[in-house]
């Protein structure tokens, strides 16, 4: 007995592929270029919120285990 469930468009790619800003818009070359910038990027000791994200920032933090989420508001 088999289920199918459809796929997310957000797993098409790579954690690292999915955090680049307008994807889609990109030369095939340029997004692997960044893909393979991204996997290499080292976290900053002070970090300031992102101009442009692409709204994988969150659910990557939160799964990585970087995030403290409070149980309440407040």
């Amino acid at each position: 007995d088999v289920d199918y469930m459809d796929v997310s468009p957000r797993q098409m790619v790579s954690v690292a592929t999915a955090m680049i800003p307008f994807l889609e818009h990109d030369d095939a070359n340029r997004a692997l270029m960044g893909a393979n910038m991204m996997r290499q990027a080292v976290p900053l000791i002070k970090s300031e919120a992102p101009l442009v994200g692409t709204g994988m920032e969150y659910r990557c933090a939160t799964d990585a285990g970087d995030v403290l989420k409070a149980e309440k508001d407040g």
